[in-house]
């Protein structure tokens, strides 16, 4: 065994260098990297080259351990073991042995969550137990964040990861919970049912944001539903459990859609508090309401005013349940317009990004300007960093940044309009809108990637449409309108093509006219193609 050589030491607390066999070097009992990984590459490169870093080691009841460097050190080791290291070269490894770190417990973590991080990245559960250790050796977050160079914010995250349970922790380590995301998530650590419907099978951030955005109004309408059935049962006023088929198809009815046998309407004030009156709630979004309610009107000799399906419900169960999956579909689009929104923001919210849709806003300036009168200031004003009313006095680069806010703030309400359900002009801009944004990162959620898929088949159905409609038009043309029949059927007569600019053929010049004075040329353009983004910025500062 190679007796380990010091090459440089001063005071007795000072870091040192020394060589030292790597198979008496001790692991840390809390090292933060769980798992070593595969080091044949490592290894086989220690075995020709050695170790060209030092690891960092602390003197620790009479040997030396590791604080960072396992990797190195156990590759170093197996290389030995397997015959693998150099003849004739010493079995020792460089160390740069910290004194000054013995017995202190904190600093040997803090330094292992800095160099890891600065290596390969730790998984989000190593650091977050890195940041525990530290929160038991009495360090506070902003202690921590100090020590280690993050923000309070990411290390108050890390330490929240701990505590949402292992579905969370799984899909931070793989990548698809980010500690952003982890904090949207707090809410719910309460409820485990609903974090693992929010967690289970997402792919990326923006498939978690979609569903934490529809537990959150779930969550909402409980509240809202608790609280009206307290003030509700204070009342003396029965509430109900709203039936399936709730209203249309079903036995109770509410008490303002009936009248008396003499055709009167009823006093829902008075009748809600009658044995066989109570309240549903219904609504959404937090929008919710008690209604006063009969539970068998007939029963009563009450007649409905409100069409219904009560006396069939067989025949219309089907319909009525495509209804409510419509209804809940809107729902959950309109939670998926909420995240696409901030998607939007974040992809072209600066004026270095905006640039890349500065034509194709142009362009349906142009075309089509009418598009842009719909758009909603508020997402204008984030998309162009503030007030949309500036452009009386923006300059160039400031408003090409407007226009190109009002271009995406107008396709999002046109998304937005058709999928609510409400007419637009333009329906046909949300598949291409849609396929964009998909294009640039943007994550489909369930709601939307069905309703995507209906709009593929549409946009084909219409094309098929269009092409039998062109293809019966062409039929009904007849020899003066531009066909002629020959033997083999119709052919259609070729158009005469005019030179390029449409200007008519130059007359032959008359020998015996007098030369016509020459007129001056047009002025060139000197900047036929002037470079936007090379003006003068604006007095407010848009880039």
């Amino acid at each position: 065994m190679t007796a380990p050589t010091k090459t440089r030491r001063a005071k007795k607390s000072a870091p040192y260098l020394a060589q030292l066999d790597p198979r008496e070097l001790v692991a840390h009992p809390t090292n933060l990297r769980t798992k070593l990984g595969d080091l044949t590459e490592l290894r086989a490169s220690i075995a020709a080259s050695g170790v060209l870093q030092a690891l960092t080691v602390v003197p620790e009841d009479g040997g030396m351990r590791i604080v960072a460097g396992h990797r190195r050190a156990a590759a170093a080791a197996e290389a030995i073991e397997a015959g693998e290291w150099p003849d004739g070269t010493p079995t020792t490894v460089p160390c740069l042995v910290r004194p000054d770190m013995e017995g202190l417990a904190p600093s040997q973590v803090v330094a292992m969550l800095i160099e890891n991080d600065q290596r390969a990245d730790l998984t989000e559960s190593e650091r977050a137990n890195g940041y525990a250790q530290l929160e038991l050796f009495g360090l506070d977050v902003a202690e921590i964040a100090r020590r280690t160079g993050r923000t309070q914010v990411h290390v108050k995250s890390a330490l929240k990861l701990k505590t949402l349970g292992d579905v969370a922790t799984e899909a931070a380590d793989s990548g698809k919970l980010t500690l952003e995301d982890v904090a949207a998530l707090e809410e719910f650590e309460d409820d485990p049912k609903a974090m693992e419907r929010i967690l289970k099978g997402v792919e990326s951030g923006w498939g978690v944001r979609h569903r934490v955005q529809e537990e959150k109004r779930k969550r909402e309408d409980k509240s809202a539903t608790e609280t009206l059935t307290e003030e509700l049962t204070a009342a003396g006023v029965r509430v109900f459990k709203k039936p399936k088929d709730w209203p249309w198809n079903c036995q109770m009815a509410k008490v303002e859609d009936l009248v008396d046998a003499d055709d009167q309407p009823l006093d829902v004030e008075a009748l809600k508090t009658v044995e066989g009156f109570g309240a549903v709630i219904e609504g959404s979004y937090g929008n919710m309401r008690a209604v006063i309610v009969c539970e068998d009107p007939e029963a009563h000799g009450y007649k409905r005013t409100k069409w219904t399906q009560y006396k069939s419900p067989a025949a219309k169960v089907a319909e009525e349940l495509k209804k409510r999956e419509a209804e809940e579909r809107r729902q959950k689009l309109a939670d998926a317009g909420e995240v696409r929104r901030r998607f939007l923001v974040e992809k072209w919210g600066s004026a270095k990004a905006a640039k890349a849709l500065l034509v194709d806003a142009m362009r349906a300036a142009v075309v089509m300007p009418g598009f842009f009168d719909r758009c909603e200031e508020e997402m204008v004003a984030a998309l162009a960093g503030g007030d949309p009313r500036d452009g009386q006095t923006a300059g160039i680069d400031r408003l090409n940044r407007l226009l190109v806010a009002r271009f995406v703030a107008a396709h999002e309400v046109n998304t937005a309009t058709v999928a609510a359900g409400r007419y637009s002009n333009r329906e046909h801009l949300v598949l291409p809108w849609l396929d964009r944004l998909v294009a640039e990162g943007y994550e489909l959620s369930e709601a939307e990637q069905g309703w995507h898929a209906e709009l593929v088949e549409e946009e084909a159905e219409r094309q098929r449409a269009m092409e039998e409609e062109d293809a019966e038009a062409a039929l009904e043309y007849d020899d003066a309108e531009g066909y002629v029949d020959d033997a083999e059927g119709v052919r259609p007569i070729e158009d005469v093509h005019l030179p390029e600019g449409d200007v008519e053929p130059a007359a032959e010049p008359d020998a015996d006219a007098e030369p016509e004075e020459a007129e001056p040329e047009a002025e060139v353009d000197p900047c036929p193609e002037a470079d936007l983004d090379a003006a003068e910025p604006d007095a407010k500062g848009d880039e």
